[in-house]
């Protein structure tokens, strides 16, 4: 709740003082500024991220079968979670290990049966099993079947759309406006901000949610106009415990 100050007038002995008192404001907003937003901000993971995503991708190296992947994955000490595919031409595996979490995409020839193309992605729609990994931090035992309704948690599958949406997303949040007007169009395109990760004169970062999808808003802002100046919209990969119970509260309402 926004807080503001008023002037109170009180009499102490006869005399008549006016001291500042602070207030709640009328208006409300659950959107709380995110504490330690570092862990959640996209921003500033996205480099640590990429780097170990390429170490995946060179260790993953192309011209194996099948059985080299788990293996070589487990002994870098990272746990699969969820097998979301496992095909002949395509093996999709979501793996944790410590605090973070990829999507490993493997491509393979149908004769040879060898990896033709290794992609690791973040992983964005994370399935339950690998959400409990990361809540809880235990040792988990391979996955003994394939996702049931891959398609919902696939990055693979779902990357266009959200491509799209992003687009479209940063095409009504034009440069350009003041901070407020964000905050309003985003509301009247249906996004509830979840968390406020930063709200700094020359930078604000809003993680929304509508439906199933979230999304990270980043806005840099000029410190002398107060206008933004460049507005991105990206895949919200590290979400707040807000952001996750949002998105829960609408899968339980389907």
């Amino acid at each position: 709740m926004k807080m503001h100050k008023t002037v109170m007038t009180i009499a102490i002995g006869g005399i008549l003082l006016s001291v500042p008192a602070t207030l709640p404001s009328a208006v409300a907003d659950d959107a709380k500024t995110t504490s330690n937003p570092s862990m959640y901000s996209d921003r500033d993971r996205t480099k640590a991220s990429k780097d170990e995503k390429e170490k995946l991708e060179q260790t993953l190296k192309t011209g194996e079968e099948k059985s080299f992947y788990r293996r070589e994955l487990e002994k870098m000490g990272w746990q699969i979670t969820s097998v979301n595919y496992d095909k002949p031409d395509y093996l999709e595996y979501e793996i944790v290990k410590g605090k973070s979490s990829y999507e490993v995409q493997i491509d393979f020839d149908k004769n040879s049966h060898k990896a033709t193309k290794v992609d690791v992605t973040a992983n964005a729609w994370k399935t339950d099993a690998t959400e409990r990994a990361l809540r809880e931090g235990k040792k988990i035992d391979y996955p003994n079947k394939t996702t049931a309704n891959p398609n919902r948690f696939s990055d693979r599958d779902r990357m266009k759309s959200a491509k799209n949406q992003e687009e479209k997303l940063e095409q009504a949040l034009k440069t350009g406006e003041e901070k407020d007007f964000y905050r309003r169009q985003l509301e009247k395109m249906g996004w509830k901000v979840t968390s406020v990760n930063y709200d700094k004169p020359d930078y604000v970062e809003y993680e929304i949610v509508k439906g199933d999808t979230s999304y990270e808003v980043q806005i840099d802002f000029d410190k002398n106009s107060h206008k933004a100046t460049k507005v991105d919209v990206v895949t919200n990969i590290w979400k707040t415990d807000a952001t996750e119970n949002a998105l829960k509260q609408t899968q339980a309402r389907r």
